[in-house]
């Protein structure tokens, strides 16, 4: 028929009517209520039409429509909500329209939770993978797209108990055969069609298009080798490269049966089963991580990681396996507390990096790639930048657009400076630069803060520190200084002994200044037999000599009746040097050996030499000699009085200086000192007192 001009009064009376054929008539445009009184309608044949636009409400009342044909009319594009009021809509035919917008197919087959059977067929579509998010959403696609020629009764019968079954559960509808042969597709990304549910057995038909590559970001199929499949490619183009080597991946090759691909080297068509994988492509094609969603968007690779728990990536799709050459990264909201290193497969080619909400501490040039125009370094946990990222990524950089720093606990202190002067000077590429916060000093920004008063303020604190440090060290080394000096005073002569007997400063040390405090130079010790030699002879000539020295004898300055062995020991202590006259009778005196043995042991005490041995007669019986006072003749030498220098000798083994202190434990009678006991002094205090 030949009917124009059908308005709604047309239908008036046909509320029940559940079928209507308009086919092959000249109905370019269609009033846009015409079909309102036709509630019960469930298929609807306007093909062979010639019409050029829908309007928005032309199918709002047919909410049982099962059945549409509108193929072979002249439509270029469908209204995105011209099927919300048709949710069980079956079977959709648009084959041999105008029909090109891949994205606004997408958007008008979201509502049809029950479509069927879709056909495209004969369109002039170029791709099917739109510039829309539509990776993430529910996937709404026909389960059969080719063009049914069954009888409309058998078709609606079927679609009817269709819908009917899978009224109470819209999540059972199974995708088996996709039909987009003869349209313009010239590149087709895989992920598309198993977005929409492929289960097995399928056949996806792509036959006479223009289809040179095939390439695919997920895991395809969650299938096992006993999936039977079939992707149809023949009348293609399919070039041999990168973005066709993915089939290898987890043996979806078995898929493409008759796939033929043209060399880049000879352009000769070759059947891909004859070719290796490194014969495709030099390295190995890698999927979107897991958790993540990959799609394809404004030139740009686009890897969606936000939310995904991950807290370290492996490897990430290169944008060459999508014929793209750079990469959108998004891992925000996970638990990165580094980003990935620049080594990391697919890394190297993102161009805008999103890490906002991770825990990164640290910013390396190791972990970015090169070729940075956005980096969003949100909400982390960053104090400072590094003085090389600084200066590679925002004095040296030209391809740095925006560098996104907020909500970081940063740290303003001096060694700040460059970070402060850097933000300061590039602040043109960092949009949030005023939202940037001191951690450290409440209510400054990275912006007002005053380089000057930071830096100054820290070397206060550094000088105050440094001074007080030097305080308590002075006045340490001061109240040391003091007890060291007090300790000398209060122990000075024990001391210069001490130095001295270990051979300790023996230079600052003079021999008179140990002795100053002892009254005789020398004490002799004799056998009462050689009295005569030493009162006559030796005393006169140490006594009256040039020097003089004060000599100390048992005769002139022992108190009669004082305990012997406490007078040898104060002899000798009070004594400069002690005289040993060696003779057979000294050997047998048993006094005279106490008296060697005490000068012998303060010697050693003192680590120096204070006994003069002079041989007085001969030695008959030397058997006699105990064995300290041999082991000392065979160690050291002594005078002889025979010797013709003898009192050279003697007066230079004297000593050289005589100090005329008073010692306390001395008694002065008449002008003669006599050495005296503690026994004896003690007693002579108590009859004073």
């Amino acid at each position: 028929m030949a009917l124009q001009n059908l308005t709604q009064e047309h239908f008036q009376k046909l509320g029940e009517l559940s079928q209507l054929d308009l086919a092959g008539n000249n109905m370019q445009i269609l009033d846009e209520n015409v079909f309102a009184t036709l509630t019960r309608l469930n298929f609807l044949n306007l093909s062979h039409n010639g019409i050029v636009e829908l309007l928005p409400n032309q199918f709002a009342k047919l909410g049982k429509l099962i059945i549409l044909d509108l193929s072979y009319n002249s439509l270029t594009y469908l209204r995105p909500n011209l099927f919300e009021q048709t949710p069980l809509l079956w079977q959709l035919k648009l084959k041999g329209n105008q029909l090109h917008d891949t994205t606004n197919i997408i958007k008008i087959l979201k509502p049809l939770n029950f479509l069927h059977r879709l056909d495209l067929s004969d369109n002039k579509l170029r791709t099917i993978w739109g510039s829309a998010s539509y990776a993430n959403a529910q996937a709404t696609m026909a389960t059969n797209l080719r063009y049914s020629n069954m009888p409309m009764t058998l078709a609606l019968a079927e679609g009817l108990n269709y819908i009917s079954t899978l009224l109470p559960n819209e999540s059972k509808r199974k995708v088996k055969l996709i039909n987009l042969s003869r349209n313009f597709l010239s590149g087709f990304n895989m992920d598309w069609i198993f977005e929409i549910g492929i289960t097995c057995p399928f056949e996806i038909n792509f036959q006479q298009n223009l289809i040179k590559h095939v390439y695919a970001l997920s895991n395809l199929l969650d299938t096992t080798n006993d999936c039977k499949g079939e992707i149809i490619m023949t009348g293609n183009h399919i070039e041999c490269d990168c973005r066709l080597a993915w089939i290898y991946n987890n043996n979806y090759s078995r898929f493409f049966s008759d796939l033929q691909c043209n060399q880049a080297s000879n352009k000769l068509p070759t059947n891909f089963t004859q070719l290796r994988q490194h014969e495709l492509c030099t390295w190995q094609p890698v999927q979107c991580p897991r958790n993540c969603v990959c799609s394809t968007k404004s030139e740009l690779l686009h890897i969606n990681c936000t939310g995904a728990q991950l807290d370290v990536i492996e490897e990430l799709p290169r944008p060459e396996q999508v014929l793209l050459t750079t990469s959108l990264l998004d891992i925000s909201n996970n638990r990165f507390t580094n980003l990935p290193l620049n080594t990391t497969f697919g890394y190297a080619n993102v161009s805008k990096l999103y890490a906002a909400n991770n825990q990164i501490t640290n910013i390396s040039l190791l972990e970015l790639p090169t070729d940075l125009t956005v980096l969003d370094l949100r909400n982390n946990r960053l104090k400072s930048l590094s003085a090389d990222f600084l200066r590679v990524f925002l004095n040296e950089s030209t391809k740095l657009q925006s560098l996104y720093l907020s909500a970081n606990p940063w740290l303003c202190d001096c060694a700040s400076n460059q970070l402060l002067y850097t933000l300061r000077v590039h602040r043109q590429r960092i949009p949030d630069v005023e939202q940037l916060r001191c951690d450290n000093k409440p209510n400054i920004t990275l912006l007002t803060a005053s380089l000057s008063e930071l830096c100054q303020t820290e070397d206060s604190v550094k000088r105050y520190q440094y001074m007080i440090a030097t305080i308590i060290t002075a006045a340490l080394i001061i109240i040391i200084f003091l007890l060291i000096i007090a300790l000398f005073l209060k122990y000075k002569l024990q001391v210069k002994i001490w130095l001295y007997g270990h051979n300790i400063l023996r230079c600052c040390i003079r021999e008179y200044e140990l002795d100053e405090n002892k009254m005789f130079d020398a004490f002799i010790s004799y056998a009462h037999q050689e009295a005569d030699f030493v009162n006559h002879l030796l005393v006169p000539q140490l006594e009256h000599g040039e020097p003089p020295f004060r000599v100390c004898t048992h005769e002139r300055n022992w108190l009669a009746g004082a305990y012997i062995p406490e007078q040898i020991i104060e002899s000798v202590e009070q004594s400069r040097r002690t005289i040993i006259v060696l003779s057979q009778h000294f050997i047998e005196s048993e006094w005279a050996r106490m008296e060697f043995r005490t000068a012998h042991q303060c010697s050693l005490n003192e680590g120096r030499a204070r006994i003069i041995m002079i041989k007085y007669g001969e030695i008959i019986n030397s058997e006699l000699l105990d064995k300290e006072l041999k082991a000392y003749l065979d160690m050291n030498t002594y005078l002889d009085w025979q010797d013709a220098r003898f009192w050279d000798k003697l007066r230079y083994a004297m000593p050289h200086k005589v100090g005329r202190e008073r010692n306390t434990d001395m008694l002065e009678v008449n002008g003669r000192l006599y050495v005296m006991g503690q026994v004896e002094m003690n007693r002579l205090r108590g009859a004073n007192a």
